[in-house]
């Protein structure tokens, strides 16, 4: 299945020494025998795996925040954020990882094959490139997912559902795993749009399956380690985080996830990444064609929101002495792609979706919106600005929005008293709205990856 492979042109990275490196680091960090100011030098010149890395979707820590401590500029000049690089690419909407200073991003040439791209985060070089043979088409064509990048491995996933393991070192091809043949899932009329995720020794997937909704591969050979069967399809990345003490796959998912208003059974879900066991089931929230995954606010509430009228919950959960659910708050108005963000015991999220993008009497109720971690309604933007179904992350204590009208990138300071807007720019000088900037960012030491339908740039985001 694998077509081709370029190896990086650069000398390889000596993944091993690397490793060791940090570790030493870390466990000098950890004793006090090195500062944080100290330690972030040395790893920001060293080339090693660092916090200033954005190694998949969401970040570091699949919250949409950047760990690095790299000073961003509190004002752009008129013309925007200085551009370091643009590549040209085929049309999609993956989004970018970061890691050692390389940017990896998943491309695809329609009806043909997938693409895995590395290039220079400094210069835009291309340094290397992963082919695999993929047939087939969807709607809105091109890549959808970003790819996950650890010590050892870079996870992809392309739109007809084809998995694939590398290298990282070299980008040699180790497996792929077609997920709608091997466990035998209806292929989506918009394409596989869900990210790997990355586990210690396993990958977890969706499948779309109800014989194996979730599956966990080991990395090493792509061999299934465990399914969960019953948990339906979803838009939504099953996402691993911290949660009621213990780690945690969040999962949300519908019947029916390809059908808005096709009234199929609705599941937010907990299932435990070692065995694949479901924790907690909670199905009173009727996301039809779920895309954000649910948003940890604290070790007892999720924030889940969806669009086409699905609105967005407050939930709080109990394990002990059974699973209990109660709903602390409902929104009319969810989040159609964008996950949303908890920063400083507040919520922001993007509320837009087809109905509220055709009736302008629901304009007042959306745009960025913030609320407290308690439910309290903060503020939101309305029509001024919308961002539409745009992207957003926070990187030094700043919100990135880019709005999917005409891709414009917007610097906002994250505060409960209302909207206080840094900076705009239009990276890509567009002038056409249509709705279709959808590609996460990613940041990693200052620099902003920003990807159009058929371009990649690299903004400088840093104070000088």
């Amino acid at each position: 299945m694998f077509c081709t492979t370029k190896t990086f042109r650069n000398s390889p990275t000596k993944l091993k020494t690397k490793l060791a490196l940090r570790s030493i680091l870390d466990l000098l960090f950890q004793i006090g025998w090195i500062s944080p100011v100290v330690l972030t030098s040395i790893l920001s010149a060293s080339d090693v795996v660092t916090t200033s890395d954005w190694p998949g979707y969401l970040g570091p820590n699949r919250n949409s925040i950047s760990a690095d401590l790299t000073p961003l500029a509190d004002s752009w000049p008129e013309s925007g954020p200085p551009v370091v690089w643009t590549v040209k690419i085929h049309p999609g909407h993956g989004g970018a990882a970061i890691v050692d200073k390389r940017v990896y991003v998943m491309d695809r040439v329609d009806s043909e094959k997938d693409i895995l791209l590395v290039f220079d985060l400094r210069t835009g070089e291309e340094l290397g490139r992963g082919e695999i043979e993929s047939a087939g088409r969807v709607n809105f064509p091109g890549a959808r997912t970003v790819p996950t990048v650890t010590d050892h491995h870079v996870f992809t996933a392309g739109p007809m559902g084809v998995v694939a393991a590398w290298n990282r070192e070299d980008l040699s091809p180790l497996w792929t795993v077609d997920v709608i043949n091997e466990f035998g899932a209806e292929p989506f009329h918009v394409g596989y749009s869900t990210h790997p995720q990355a586990y210690k020794n396993l990958v977890i997937l969706s499948t779309h399956s109800e014989e194996a909704s979730l599956v966990a591969l080991h990395a090493k050979t792509g061999k299934v380690a465990w399914k969960a069967p019953g948990l339906h399809g979803s838009l939504a990345t099953p996402i691993i985080r911290r949660f009621q003490g213990r780690d945690q796959i969040l999962y949300i998912s519908n019947e029916t996830p390809e059908n808005p208003k096709g009234n199929g059974a609705s599941s937010v879900a907990g299932i435990d990444p070692e065995t694949g066991e479901v924790l907690w089931r909670y199905q009173n929230f009727a996301a039809d064609l779920p895309i954000p995954p649910p948003i940890v606010v604290n070790d007892n509430t999720l924030f889940v929101a969806g669009a086409y009228e699905a609105g967005a919950q407050l939930l709080r959960i109990d394990l002990t002495p059974k699973p209990s659910f109660e709903l602390l708050k409902s929104y009319r108005w969810g989040s159609h792609l964008c996950a949303p963000i908890v920063y400083q015991e507040h919520l922001y999220f993007l509320a837009h979706e087809n109905a509220t993008l055709k009736d302008k009497k629901t304009w007042p109720e959306v745009g960025l919106t913030c609320i407290a971690t308690n439910g309290k309604p903060q503020w939101n933007t309305g029509a001024d600005p919308m961002f539409g179904r745009g992207s957003m992350i926070i990187a030094n204590g700043k919100l990135l929005i880019r709005d999917s009208y005409y891709g414009k990138l917007y610097m906002v300071a994250p505060s409960p008293d209302g909207y206080h807007q840094l900076a705009v720019a239009n990276p890509f000088g567009l002038k056409r709205s249509d709705l279709k900037r959808w590609a996460p960012l990613a940041i990693s030491q200052g620099l902003l990856i920003v990807r159009d339908e058929r371009e990649i740039k690299c903004l400088d985001l840093r104070r000088h």
